[in-house]
């Protein structure tokens, strides 16, 4: 396998050597430079343009995302103003209809990556990572607690912390 010698290797080489031969050589090795240089400048200009181009796409998508769910929740915003306005009128308010509303938004954003930690009146392992002490309390990990609030993961991530408080046996 035959070994190429670097750019600074032979202008180097080129330096040591005398007359004309000398000249070509850097001459030859200031040309190879400069066409370096000017593939180095094109590929930071089409490194910039694709960076560019991934964030408007990544904004886009985004953008997509958010109108989404916009539309899945418009027929319910439709009946929570419907609601609204009849309560506003009337003075009733069926909770069976709210309480489908709001099931309805858990739902879409469910399938978004929205997802419930625990049940409300339900008693789970407690968790010091996934639940938080209401009463001040702490439990060992592993011992029953009471779920009071559910908390929340979005995507995998902790968004809210289930609060929990003592189970109380009657």
């Amino acid at each position: 396998m035959s070994h190429k010698p670097g750019l600074l290797q032979r202008l180097f080489a080129a330096l040591k050597g005398d007359g004309g031969a000398e000249f070509q050589a850097v001459a030859g090795l200031s040309l190879e430079l400069a066409e370096r240089n000017e593939e180095v400048a094109r590929l930071r200009k089409e490194y910039a343009l694709l960076r560019e181009q991934s964030r408007v796409q990544h904004d886009q998508a985004a953008a997509e995302a958010v109108e989404g769910i916009v539309h899945q929740c418009a027929s319910m915003l439709a009946t929570l103003s419907a609601m609204k306005a009849r309560h506003a009128e009337k003075g009733d308010l069926n909770p069976a209809d709210l309480l489908q509303v709001a099931s309805s938004f858990q739902m879409i954003l469910a399938e978004r990556g929205l997802a419930q930690i625990g049940v409300v009146g339900q008693d789970e392992p407690f968790d010091p990572a996934l639940h938080q002490m209401l009463d001040g309390t702490r439990p060992q990990p592993g011992q029953p607690v009471l779920i009071r609030f559910a908390g929340f993961r979005f995507n995998g991530k902790l968004v809210a912390k289930a609060q929990a408080g003592v189970v109380k046996y009657t």
